[in-house]
């Protein structure tokens, strides 16, 4: 019986300690500068220019990248990401984000615009991601410019 009784505390002991485990370990991530810049506005694509920064004529963009012209791209809080018809407003696709490689790399997963792009610009105005793609039938660096929607 003794022994059970000097058991007793160390057991209260032993939850004690448990329970003030530190809890900030559960907390979610606070959104970055740039995550809360990428969540203010839907972004639609402007341009596609050349690594100096001359325009790409719409006729020498392959398909996926003409498609991605007639979309709104709204990045959301919760890392996910919606394309928005520009003329219904419907939702057409759908997928995640996360920022990545000290935030100079934003991963996008939807079907049709999937991949890591380099982040080389984000504003409030601007956009500017970096993506090799196919022009003019040759693959090369090109830079795709966002502007945000504002509505």
């Amino acid at each position: 019986m003794k022994r059970l009784l000097l058991f007793v505390p160390v057991l209260f002991l032993s939850l004690l300690i448990l329970s003030c485990k530190d809890k900030d370990n559960e907390e979610t991530p606070q959104p970055t500068g740039k995550s809360k810049i990428l969540v203010n506005y839907p972004w639609r694509m402007s341009s596609v220019t050349d690594l100096s920064g001359k325009d790409i004529p719409e006729n020498q963009l392959d398909t996926e990248t003409k498609g991605i012209k007639q979309m709104d791209i709204q990045f959301q809080q919760n890392a996910t990401v919606r394309a928005f018809d520009q003329k219904s407003s419907q939702v057409i696709n759908g997928g995640t984000w996360s920022l990545t490689n000290e935030e100079k790399v934003l991963d996008i997963k939807i079907i049709g615009f999937s991949g890591e792009f380099g982040l080389e610009e984000l504003t409030n105005s601007k956009m500017t991601l970096k993506r090799k793609m196919t022009v003019n039938g040759v693959e090369q660096d090109a830079l795709m410019v966002f502007q945000p929607v504002i509505k």
